[in-house]
């Protein structure tokens, strides 16, 4: 059996998009899933490659350059095929080696703080301490409080000495 492929657009430097308090580029809390890819697809072809996620939910994942960064941007819809949650982190960085707990925190409020622009001033970090990780959340203030606000999230390894980083915005079940 022969296969006739195209082959893929040259994969060039992310494009410069805008985070918002509700999303990153054309991915925003509550807009049709399929709707925000068919936007998303000139900064990504990755974007026509829509499908069911680990979680059985629909998503999408590009990479667009995202306050001085490139991220990888995942979106998932909920059952009525909307945007529930939006996650990005550093592309290619699953994460930096760090001294301890407190530098992957300072390295998580310097983040937030290069996003305060676009995305409110960020409140006081708040820690929970997982079986693994060390979380510290740093969530902006919005009109939207709730589980919609869009935080950072730096977390610490403790046993790999790495801390990697986390924009999300919404999440499983947020707008219900």
């Amino acid at each position: 059996m022969l296969a006739l492929t195209a082959a893929p657009p040259a994969a060039g430097p992310p494009v410069a998009v805008q985070v918002s308090p509700r999303g990153i580029g054309p991915l925003v809390l509550g807009v049709p899933l399929r709707e925000a890819a068919q936007r998303a697809m000139p900064l990504d072809a990755a974007a026509a490659m829509v499908g069911p996620g680990c979680d059985e939910r629909d998503q999408v994942s590009v990479v667009l350059h995202v306050a001085d960064t490139p991220m990888s941007v995942m979106a998932m819809a909920d059952a009525q095929g909307r945007i529930e949650e939006i996650l990005a982190t550093p592309a290619g960085n699953a994460g930096v080696t760090l001294a301890d707990a407190d530098a992957c925190r300072v390295h998580g409020a310097d983040f937030a703080a290069r996003l305060a622009p676009a995305l409110g001033a960020p409140q006081p970090w708040s820690v929970q301490d997982k079986p693994v990780s060390t979380e510290f959340s740093f969530a902006f203030e919005t009109r939207d409080h709730g589980r919609n606000a869009a935080r950072v999230v730096s977390r610490w390894f403790a046993g790999g000495r790495s801390c990697d980083l986390l924009l999300r915005f919404g999440g499983r079940g947020a707008g219900r």
